[in-house]
């Protein structure tokens, strides 16, 4: 049972270009996303899922900028929004999160695992191999940019023992996850009730239009599981969470952490 849900911003991504939120369409907008972490307290300890972006933003904004062709589209955080600053308004500390859930396994989600000593982390098993472990990563990607050298050390050397890779199932006591794709092969929705709501939170859509509107992400590995994502919370969701609108905060005011 879920006792407490909060959702908690942990950074901007700046504006991006109108094709990567919705598919071969506003290539003459720009379209602001905004990143977030979530916390959950349930019967076996509390739940985060994403930690927030690294300190060190160099690369990735580098990268950001020759893609883009703008400043616009950047990486950001304040220093209240950094994981453990959010969490010590609600008293709380790193050490107290007991489990992590990663999805997907990006800068922006995975930037502060290190911080976090006493949780066990899950991740997609298929993203696990596709997006860490694959020894020949889609040439589009550039490990160092989503996957900092320092992520890697502390998964592979210090967190190697609390890792978990799991795929369409109860991980936590009230809390699932299904591996969706869409975005990236590491991507999974996280289901849970909450209230007597099935709320379910999803990288397959980064802005509510993508589901209302039933328009894939552009930066998406393949469509036509956006689309089977978009289905599947028609059926089974009554609170749609897209994972980086900057509606979210005023749209579920009723768990936001302001």
């Amino acid at each position: 049972m879920v006792s407490l849900f909060k959702i908690i911003k942990v950074g901007d991504h700046g504006e991006v270009p109108g094709p990567e939120v919705y598919w071969m369409r506003d290539f003459d907008k720009w379209y602001r996303l905004t990143f977030y972490s979530f916390l959950l307290n349930t019967e076996e300890g509390y739940v985060l899922i994403n930690t927030g972006l690294p300190d060190d933003l160099t690369l990735r904004n580098a990268f950001l900028r020759e893609w883009a062709k703008s400043d616009k589209c950047k990486f950001s955080f304040t220093e209240d929004e950094k994981i453990e600053n959010a969490l010590s308004k609600l008293g709380l500390s790193t050490g107290d999160i007991s489990h992590v859930i990663i999805t997907p396994v990006q800068d922006y989600t995975i930037g502060r695992i290190y911080l976090f000593k006493n949780a066990m982390f899950y991740f997609s098993r298929k993203g696990w191999f596709h997006d860490v472990v694959n020894p020949t990563p889609s040439p589009f990607l550039n490990r160092d940019v989503y996957l900092p050298k320092r992520i890697r050390n502390y998964l592979f050397e210090e967190a190697w023992n609390r890792i978990r890779l799991v795929e369409n199932e109860e991980v936590i006591k009230g809390i699932e996850v299904r591996w969706t794709g869409c975005h990236h092969r590491s991507s999974m929705l996280v289901k849970f009730e909450y209230q007597k709501r099935r709320i379910c939170i999803s990288d397959s859509a980064f802005l509510m239009g993508n589901y209302e509107k039933n328009i894939p992400i552009g930066i998406a590995e393949d469509i036509y599981e956006c689309i089977r994502a978009y289905d599947y919370m028609r059926k089974e969701c009554n609170v749609v969470i897209p994972a980086y609108d900057p509606e979210n905060i005023n749209r579920f005011r009723e768990y936001s952490l302001t």
